[in-house]
């Protein structure tokens, strides 16, 4: 009996408000260096969710300015 493992798309999240959540979107791009070598898999915010960022940051500015 032969085993056939199924691909399953990592899920990459953004940092906003001092959380992890998903994207919106649910989309990623890849990152690479000027030379093309790969950096980082990095997750495609939404207009909403650059809302939510800047709506935590802020929330956040008094305490810490």
């Amino acid at each position: 009996m032969s085993e056939t493992r199924v691909g399953i798309a990592k899920t990459y999240k953004l940092y906003i408000g001092g959380a992890f959540p998903r994207s919106e979107s649910g989309r990623s791009y890849q990152v690479n260096d000027p030379k093309g070598k790969f950096l980082a898999n990095v997750a495609q915010a939404s207009r909403k969710d650059a809302r939510d960022a800047v709506s935590a940051a802020r929330k956040a500015f008094g305490g810490w300015s």
